[in-house]
C-alpha cells in the first residue's frame, strides 16, 4: 500500500473515530423522541396484517422501516438503546460509503473532506442517534449510489447492478424522498450507460418498479393522506438559504472557514484534468442536490405541506462532493491540516453554539414521567400527571422506571376549554404536573391550583408543577403584571371609553358595557422594550366576560407592530371560547411571544397590541381584564432555528 493510501485510510478512521463518539455521547440515557415512540407504539400488534393495516397505512412512511422495527423489538426489545443501534451505525456506515463514492468519482481527498462534514454536521448527528427513515436512507442511497457507480465506471458487472436493484428498492420501502432519490439517481444513468448495456439498465430499471409492486396499494393509500400538511405550514422563498444556513450550524465562522479552507487547497492542490466524465458527473451531483429539493418544494406550495430539512439528508452528501471535486490532489500536509481545523470549527458549533446533546438529550415524555415519580415520592399519592401523548408514551416511561401515577391526557379526548376545566375539578391530588398541552390551559390549571412551584422547558415542550397547598406558595413562580383593569381601579396600559362603563348594584358589579353600533372595545397597548428584553415571553391574557345573545362572532385580537407595520395579526373568535349567553364567566388564551415574532430576535420599535374587535355588532359585557407575562421557551424550536439571547 502506498504511503498516500495508509496516510487517507488513518485519517479516514480517525474520522470515523470521532463520529463515533459523537453518535455515541452518553448513548445510555439517549430518549426517545416524539417520532419514535409513535413507531413504537405502531409496532405492537400480533399480526403482521395489523401492523400493515394499522401501523403503516395510518402514517406518512413506505412500510420498510416500520416492518424492520416490528422483528427487531420482537428479536432483541423495545430498550432505547437498543432500538436505536441500528440506525446509529448506519449514520457512521455512510461516511464510510460516501468517502468511497467520492473517491471513485473524483479523488480520495475529495471522499476525506465530504466524509468530515458528514461525521461532524448537526443533521447528520442528529438523526444517526434517532431511529427514524433518515439515516437508514442515507445509508441505503449511499450505498445505491455506490454500486451503481460500480456497474458505470468498473466493467458493468452483473453483481453490481444486481446489488444497484436491490439497494434501490430497499430506498423505495425506507422513505418517499429516497424513493424519488432512487428514481433520479436512476434516470441519470441513462446518461452514462453505453448503448450496448442500456437494455440490461433498463430490465435493472423494471426490477426496481416489480420489486416496489406489493408496496403500491400501501404506497397510494398514504397519498390520500396528503402528508404532514396539517401541521406544517408552507414552505417560504427562502427554504433552500434556511436550510444551508441550518446546515452549517447557523455559523458564520463555520462558513467562513469552509471557505478559506476551500480557497487555500484549491490553489495549492495539484490539479486534475477536468475531463467529459467529471464536467457531467459534476452536472448530476447538482442535479441530485437541487431536484429533491424542487419537486418537494413544489409539492409543499401547490398540493400539500411535506418538505422539511430531514428529507434533504438523502440528497445533501452530493453538495459536499460537488464542492470538494474541485480540491483535485492536496499536499498531505493541507489536507491534514484542513480536516482537523474544519472538525475542531463543527464539533464547537454543534456542542457549544447549537448545543446539541443538551438539547436531543431532554425529551419531554422521559422528563415528564421522571418528575412525577420523584415528586410522588416526596408526596405519595398525591401527584396528578396531564399530557398531550399517547398512553404508550406514558407507559413505556412508567414500565423503564418501575412507577407510575395516575394522569390524563387530552390526545384525541375533542377538548376544549369548559372539559378542561371539569377535569380538573375532579382531581383528588394536590400536585399536578403538566406538559406539552395547550397554552390557554395554563390558567385554567392555575385557578384550580394557584401555585406554580416548579418550571422547566426544552425542544418541543414546557413542563409545569402546580399545587393547591398552601404552604407550596413560597416556592410560587410569580408572573410579571402587564395590564389589570376591574373598571373600577385601572393598571397598566389599559385603554377604554368610559362612558361605556356602568354598574350593576343588583350583583355589585362594575362592567363595561360592549354595545351593537360600537366596532372596537377595551384594548391594551405598549412597546415591548418596556417590559422585556427577549422574545422569549408568554402572555397570559384573561377576560371576565358576559354574552347578551347568541352571535358570538366578536374577536379577542392580539398583534404585533413594527414601524406601524402589522407584521403579526391573530383573532380568537368568541365561537371558539365555549361561552354561555347570559352567565358570567372568565376567558383565557395565552400567546407565544417567540411565534409572534417568527423567531426574530429583535424586538426594537415593537409594538404589543389586544383589543376586542366587534365587527358583526355583537353586544356583550367585561368585567375585568386581564395580562401577565411569564419566562418563555428558548429552546422550543432549537433543533430547526436559531436562538441566542436566553
Amino acid at each position: 500500500m502506498k504511503y498516500r493510501d495508509k496516510s487517507y485510510l488513518t485519517i479516514m478512521m480517525v474520522i470515523l473515530l470521532i463520529a463515533s463518539i459523537l453518535r455515541f455521547w452518553d448513548y445510555r440515557h439517549l430518549p426517545f423522541t416524539f417520532d419514535e415512540l409513535s413507531a413504537l407504539s405502531r409496532t405492537t400488534f400480533k399480526t403482521f396484517h395489523n401492523l400493515i393495516e394499522f401501523g403503516v397505512r395510518v402514517d406518512g412512511h413506505p412500510a420498510g422501516v416500520q416492518v424492520f422495527l416490528y422483528y427487531w423489538i420482537k428479536l432483541f426489545g423495545n430498550a432505547e438503546w437498543i432500538v436505536k443501534l441500528p440506525f446509529v451505525f448506519a449514520g457512521i456506515a455512510s461516511i464510510w460509503i460516501a468517502w468511497l463514492v467520492a473517491k471513485l468519482w473524483f479523488s480520495p481527498a475529495t471522499g476525506i473532506l465530504t466524509a468530515t462534514y458528514i461525521a461532524s454536521l448537526q443533521l447528520f448527528v442528529l438523526y444517526s442517534q434517532i431511529a427514524r427513515p433518515y439515516v437508514s436512507g442515507l445509508f441505503l442511497t449511499l450505498t445505491m449510489v455506490y454500486f451503481w457507480s460500480l456497474y458505470l465506471l468498473k466493467g458493468y458487472q452483473t453483481k453490481h447492478l444486481i446489488l444497484f436493484v436491490l439497494f434501490a428498492a430497499f430506498s423505495c420501502y425506507n422513505h418517499h424522498f429516497s424513493l424519488l432519490f432512487a428514481a433520479i439517481v436512476g434516470f441519470s444513468g441513462l446518461w452514462f450507460v453505453k448503448p450496448e448495456k442500456l437494455k440490461a439498465y433498463l430490465l435493472a430499471g423494471i426490477a426496481i418498479f416489480v420489486l416496489y409492486i406489493p408496496h403500491l396499494s400501501i404506497f397510494f393509500s398514504q397519498l390520500k393522506i396528503g402528508g404532514i400538511g396539517g401541521w406544517l405550514s408552507k414552505p417560504s422563498v427562502w427554504f433552500l438559504f434556511r436550510f444551508l444556513y441550518w446546515l452549517m450550524h447557523y455559523s458564520i465562522i463555520a462558513i467562513a472557514v469552509l471557505a478559506i479552507v476551500f480557497i487555500v487547497l484549491i490553489f495549492t492542490s495539484e490539479k486534475i484534468y477536468s475531463t467529459v466524465r467529471l464536467k457531467k458527473f459534476r452536472i448530476v451531483l447538482i442535479i441530485w442536490f437541487l431536484l429533491p429539493i424542487i419537486i418537494g418544494y413544489a409539492y409543499s406550495v401547490f398540493i400539500n405541506p411535506v418538505i422539511q430539512y430531514s428529507m434533504l439528508i438523502f440528497s445533501t452528501p452530493y453538495l459536499f462532493i460537488y464542492l470538494f471535486s474541485y480540491i483535485g490532489k492536496p499536499k498531505m500536509q493541507y489536507l491534514m491540516a484542513s480536516v482537523v481545523i474544519l472538525l475542531i470549527v463543527n464539533l464547537f458549533t454543534l456542542i457549544v453554539k447549537r448545543e446539541h446533546f443538551k438539547i436531543l438529550y431532554k425529551q419531554p415524555f422521559e422528563q415528564v414521567v421522571k418528575k412525577a415519580l420523584t415528586l410522588n415520592n416526596q408526596y405519595p399519592n398525591d401527584v396528578f400527571m396531564i399530557d398531550d401523548y399517547l398512553p404508550y408514551y406514558n407507559h413505556y416511561y412508567f414500565k423503564k422506571y418501575k412507577g407510575s401515577v395516575p394522569y390524563f391526557t387530552v390526545r384525541n379526548k375533542n377538548m376544549n376549554n369548559t372539559r378542561f376545566d371539569s377535569l380538573l375539578c375532579n382531581i383528588k391530588q394536590n400536585r399536578v404536573i403538566v406538559c406539552d398541552i395547550n397554552r390557554n390551559y395554563f390558567q385554567i390549571i392555575k385557578k384550580h391550583f394557584p401555585y406554580l412551584i416548579n418550571y422547566d422547558y426544552g425542544f418541543t415542550f414546557e413542563e409545569y408543577t402546580f399545587s393547591r397547598v398552601p404552604s407550596d406558595s413560597i416556592k410560587n413562580i410569580h408572573s410579571k403584571p402587564i395590564a389589570f383593569t376591574n373598571f373600577k381601579v385601572k393598571q397598566g396600559p389599559v385603554q377604554f371609553k368610559h362612558v361605556h362603563v356602568q354598574f350593576d348594584s343588583l350583583n355589585n358589579i362594575t362592567f363595561y358595557h360592549q354595545k351593537p353600533n360600537e366596532q372596537f372595545g377595551p384594548s391594551i397597548r405598549f412597546n415591548l422594550n418596556d417590559y422585556t428584553n427577549t422574545i422569549y415571553q408568554f402572555f397570559d391574557i384573561s377576560v371576565g366576560l358576559k354574552q347578551v345573545n347568541d352571535l358570538r362572532s366578536a374577536l379577542f385580537v392580539v398583534q404585533i407592530k413594527r414601524d406601524k407595520k402589522i407584521i403579526f395579526w391573530k383573532g380568537v373568535n368568541f365561537k371558539t371560547l365555549t361561552i354561555t349567553p347570559q352567565k358570567w364567566q372568565t376567558v383565557y388564551f395565552t400567546v407565544n411571544l417567540q411565534d409572534m415574532m417568527k423567531n426574530k430576535m429583535k424586538i426594537n420599535n415593537t409594538v404589543f397590541e389586544f383589543f376586542i374587535w366587534n365587527p358583526h355588532k355583537d353586544e356583550f359585557y367585561i368585567s375585568t381584564i386581564k395580562m401577565e407575562m411569564r419566562k418563555g421557551n428558548p429552546y422550543r424550536y432549537s433543533l430547526f432555528y436559531n436562538f441566542n439571547d436566553k
